[in-house]
């Protein structure tokens, strides 16, 4: 993903500046990359940074993020990414 499309996302328009930085960065480095893998353990890099720096992330905001990030990749990636989202949430029950 292009990191400038986060800044013109109007689904991003409410975040607050110190998670739209990290997002921002997550982007840059994704940006090269995109598989499912690759993204889930940039969000997992990310998540540990922002706890650490005091930012945390709601569910909802989580999954704003994630379709945001996944509208760059093609059907079958975003597939993946569903995919592995939901063995996600349902490990944690």
């Amino acid at each position: 993903m292009n990191p400038a499309d986060l800044l013109n996302n109007p689904q991003l328009k409410n975040i607050s500046p110190e998670k739209l930085a990290l997002l921002m960065e997550l982007a840059q480095n994704n940006a090269s990359t995109g598989s499912p893998q690759e993204m889930a353990a940039s969000l997992k890099n990310a998540s540990e940074t922002a706890q650490k720096e005091g930012v945390n992330f709601s569910s909802g905001e989580r999954d704003m993020i994630i379709e945001v990030l996944k509208q760059s990749m093609p059907p079958q990636e975003q597939k993946k990414v569903d995919l592995l989202m939901q063995m996600m949430k349902n490990m944690k029950r």
